[in-house]
């Protein structure tokens, strides 16, 4: 047996010999690219130091160590299989503790000589071929001149910096769209075609850029170049009124006309800039971004870039690229551009840790095809161009593989290319994400520029985590699934709130499944082939543990906090906090809601399910309150159903749920046309309860409930309510409006361990160690910006300040929902608003024997019926006074849209053209769920 001695002298040898096959870079700004690379000696840039890793890359373990400052990319960092490390040789890019360590994708524009042009603009000539698309002063963007001006107070959609159109030729790719000459620009554009269209799609699923052809100044058309690829689906940007597409057009130089606006002058190289009043030119700092992506790691799947991580790093100020190449993806409604400030392509075991992503112009990470067992890991991402974390697989790697672009742009037929497709389960190659899990992280203020954007996007990959994410402040979703390949995700403890703020028909977690057992979306054996479901969604994708909110006094349409879309079949859906808004099952198999919490004046979204869906709805607390955003009229229903099947049971497990109706606890209906009798004798929750749910403190956020709870009884569980979001220094609450005092809460960093303390300022300004030391909870009683960081034992800040706004306020109000929940019966946003209070509904009236709703006035059905926003929706037929809709093959849920040549808007334009054509044979254009079909209509 070894002695003491014996064993403390091996130890000292292993430590020397790990010491020997250890190998430590050096890099600062300070150093020079001939020193020797060592911590005395250290090297200048990136390139140099991954000349050297190149050496000893997976015959020891190598750490490049950087100093604190800012290192500027003159090109993108690619990395290739001959830089990998093994599991025992990491290859490792770090910070130095403690530093700063800033890299940048611009160029620092030194020594411009700024002359006064007018009006208060200055010039300077840069140098030649720089086709910059931003400028960075004192390291703050700068809006490029543009009409409407940016509106700072409220740079969204429906902010001072947005008009709307009058027309458009409303289908990509848009070739005009029309403005009103009341309100546009009176200045003469010189060169229009300098331009770049940014405009919302007539439906509001995102946006699209076009470079400007020309402007006719008498017809009130500005006619359109290359653009619109940004998206897919055929519609563009066109609608009239309160519907019309918003825009803004940048880069005209005529309409640089307020401070901290700027123009570049690419024939003459001459900078045009308006400084804010008491920035002094000759003493700021002027960046570009020259780079789309900083850093590639690309492999292939045969020789891949494994097990090298970046830890410490913030990255920004790189291009945006809403005018580089995008592809659409599968059937889900995006299109993306495939890079990203971290594009990984062909990798293993790489991990990103603690890094900031912050004003880069694209997205932040992008897994591309083959990628396996990477790891996203407490990173932040604020003021991205476009998405914050992306994992999309290759289409090579679908064994059927159609996209809404072949069919509605280039002409092919779906069903045609169905002929002989492939029955094969799974995957065709490798080429796709796997494994991979973006965790603890923060993600705000991103979709700058794209508006069809997530927090974490996911398509055409197998088994990806997200988890402990704090999500918000976003235009379009916190998470999204845009297929049905492979399933097996993993989405869970996630915070996730205010998203969908300038989009519509979606949701904070949204997912399509359109696969090869999709055809169309009615749920009808014609559309919806279960036995071909499980090709494609091979394995469950499980959501649990999240909270997904809604504490706005508006939302768009369809905004359910968990929106699962055409065809997304077996989830698990359970331990979810839903507030403010609800689910949304459309047609699809498998899927499984229990032991969930909604408390929302939106009803249940269960739309056009298959028959036998396998669908599974139990041991819920379903809690209606308050009215939905934008309707004075309180909830009555719990359910919204469209379209669902009526001779069968929609599921066989649909019980053991607790419902309670704050707004009418006992005059309340199931569905919009069954009360709780009714709902009994079709099947459906025979042993579930209405009664009070006994929240523990759902004013403080504690939605678990009482152990007197009636729910506990019906088999419901309780789960954590602390354990959402991310897991880094936190003040608690998130901020937001207050009345006499509030408690504030600070929580360290999980990752400072023991001895770690927090330290905050109540002044805005930045934490160190000389600031407070967090001790208890405390109460602040005016307004106060808070920030706070954690500092581990050795005095190392550990990840990033945390910030939080607290706006103290003379009558705090909550949204309809939560006002009525606290006071325990209706109570609308504001107190002048009854019970009784009138609103307007959705107009029904039956002609012919067709029970017929404006479909423009129920966002639900828009939703429902695949995004057509006019038309008169066919709610039920009667089989006698119906003849004539039945005679030419037109049953419910169809959209009439068109009467002959005559766009048919809503019933009174029905009614005046069947009037016309009293006696005659018309022909109706009708949709329904992607589909168009004509019908002669005999009308009497």
């Amino acid at each position: 047996m070894m002695n003491n001695k014996s064993l403390l002298t091996a130890l000292a040898v292993l430590l020397l010999i790990g010491n020997a096959f250890a190998k430590d870079i050096y890099v600062s700004p300070k150093g020079n690219d001939a020193n020797s690379g060592t911590k005395n000696s250290p090297y200048l840039s990136f390139e140099k130091a991954l000349q050297e890793v190149k050496k000893y890359a997976s015959k020891e373990a190598v750490t490049v160590w950087f100093a604190s400052g800012e290192y500027y990319l003159n090109e993108t960092i690619t990395i290739n299989s001959s830089y990998s490390g093994t599991l025992k040789n990491l290859v490792i890019f770090s910070a130095l503790p403690g530093s700063k360590v800033i890299m940048k994708g611009s160029q620092h524009l030194k020594h411009l000589e700024w002359k006064a042009y007018k009006n208060g603009i200055y010039q300077a000539q840069v140098p030649e071929g720089l086709a910059m698309d931003q400028l960075f002063v004192n390291g703050e963007r700068q809006v490029r001149a543009r009409f409407p001006n940016y509106d700072y107070e409220n740079p969204l959609r429906e902010g001072k910096g947005y008009h709307q159109v009058t027309g458009g030729t409303n289908k990509r790719y848009d070739k005009w769209f029309s403005y009103d000459p009341k309100t546009f620009s009176d200045k003469t554009w010189e060169h229009p075609e300098t331009g770049i269209v940014h405009g919302f799609q007539s439906h509001n699923w995102g946006n699209m850029q076009y470079k400007i052809k020309s402007i006719d100044r008498e017809e009130h058309k500005i006619y359109l170049d290359e653009g619109g690829w940004q998206l897919q689906r055929t519609h563009g940007i066109g609608g009239k009124g309160k519907k019309a597409s918003y825009y803004f057009v940048e880069n005209i130089f005529e309409e640089l006309d307020v401070p901290g606006e700027w123009f570049l002058n690419k024939e003459t190289n001459t900078l045009y800039y308006y400084p804010t009043q008491g920035v002094k030119l000759s003493d700021v700092k002027i960046e570009v971004p020259i780079l789309d992506d900083m850093i590639q790691l690309k492999g292939t799947k045969e020789a891949p870039v494994k097990h090298i991580q970046f830890k410490g790093f913030h990255f920004t100020q790189t291009n945006y690229t809403f005018m580089e190449s995008y592809e659409p993806l599968a059937r889900g409604d995006w299109a993306i551009h495939r890079g990203g400030t971290i594009f990984m392509e062909g990798t293993e075991n790489l991990l990103i840790e603690d890094c900031n992503f912050e004003y880069v112009g694209g997205n932040g990470v992008f897994m591309s095809a083959y990628n396996r067992n990477n790891k996203v890991s407490g990173c932040r991402f604020v003021h991205t161009g476009e998405s914050a974390v992306c994992f999309v697989g290759s289409p090579e790697a679908v064994r059927f593989y159609q996209t809404w672009d072949d069919r509605l742009m280039h002409g092919k037929n779906w069903n045609e290319m169905r002929e002989n497709m492939d029955l094969e389960a799974g995957p065709k190659t490798p080429d796709y994400p796997k494994n991979c899990v973006v965790e603890n992280s923060i993600m705000h203020d991103f979709g700058d520029v794209g508006k069809q954007v997530a927090g974490v996007y996911i398509s055409m990959s197998h088994k990806i985590t997200a988890s402990h994410n704090t999500i918000y402040n976003c235009p379009r979703a916190g998470i999204c699934i845009n297929d049905g390949t492979w399933g097996g995700h993993l989405i869970e403890f996630n915070d996730i709130w205010e998203t969908v703020r300038e989009t519509g028909e979606h949701g904070p977690f949204n997912s399509w499944g359109r696969e090869r057992q999709w055809k169309g979306g009615r749920g009808t054996d014609e559309h919806f082939i279960k036995e071909l479901t499980r090709l494609d969604a091979i394995d469950n994708v499980v959501i649990r543990n999240n909270r997904i909110a809604n504490y706005r006094k508006s939302i768009s349409a369809g905004n359910w906090t968990i929106d699962l879309d055409d065809g997304s079949s077996y989830y698990e859906i359970y331990n979810n906090l839903n507030l403010g808004s609800t689910i949304k099952l459309r047609d699809g198999m498998g899927r499984k809601v229990f032991n969930n919490i909604t408390v929302s004046a939106v009803p249940l979204g269960w739309h056009v399910w298959p028959k036998n869906s396998e669908d599974e709805v139990y041991k819920n607390i379903f809690v209606i309150a308050g009215a939905v955003p934008g309707n004075k009229a309180p909830t009555k229903n719990f359910i919204r159903e469209v379209a669902l099947p009526i001779e069968v049971k929609w599921s066989t497990n649909y019980d053991k749920n607790l419902y309670w109706n704050v707004n009418y606890p006992e005059g309340f209906t199931m569905t919009q046309d069954m009360n709780l009798e009714e709902w009994h004798r079709k099947g459906y929750d025979l042993g579930s309860m209405v009664a009070h749910p006994n929240f523990v403190d759902p004013i403080n956020g504690n939605y678990q409930v009482q152990e007197d709870s009636p729910a506990l009884k019906l088999g419901f569980k309780n789960f954590p309510m602390d354990e959402f979001g991310h897991q880094m220094t936190r003040i608690l609450p998130f901020g937001g409006d207050f009345e006499n005092e509030i408690e504030v809460l600070l929580e360290a960093d999980i990752r400072a361990g023991k001895g770690a303390k927090v330290y905050f300022t109540t002044d805005g300004s930045e934490p160190n160690r000389n600031s407070s030391v967090y001790s208890s909870p405390f109460k602040i009683k005016n307004t106060t910006v808070i920030k706070a960081r954690t500092f581990n034992a050795n005095g190392i800040a550990i990840g990033f300040t945390a910030e939080a706004v607290f706006n103290k306020v003379k009558t705090l109000t909550y949204p309809s929902w939560l006002n009525t929940l606290i006071a325990g019966e209706y109570k609308a946003e504001y107190s002048n608003q009854e019970k009784n209070t009138k609103t307007r509904k959705a107009l029904e009236k039956e002609i012919h024997g067709a029970l017929l709703i404006n479909i423009a006035d129920d966002p639900d059905l828009i939703d429902a019926t695949g995004g057509y926003n006019f038309g008169c929706y066919i709610k039920t037929l009667d089989s006698k006074k119906g003849q004539m809709w039945l005679d030419a093959g037109l049953h419910k849920d169809w959209v009439i849209q068109k009467l002959n040549k005559h766009k048919i808007s809503n019933i009174a334009h029905l009614q005046k053209f069947l009037k016309t054509y009293s006696g005659k044979t018309v022909t109706i254009t009708a949709v329904r769920d992607y589909g168009t079909k004509v019908f002669e209509v005999s009308i009497p």
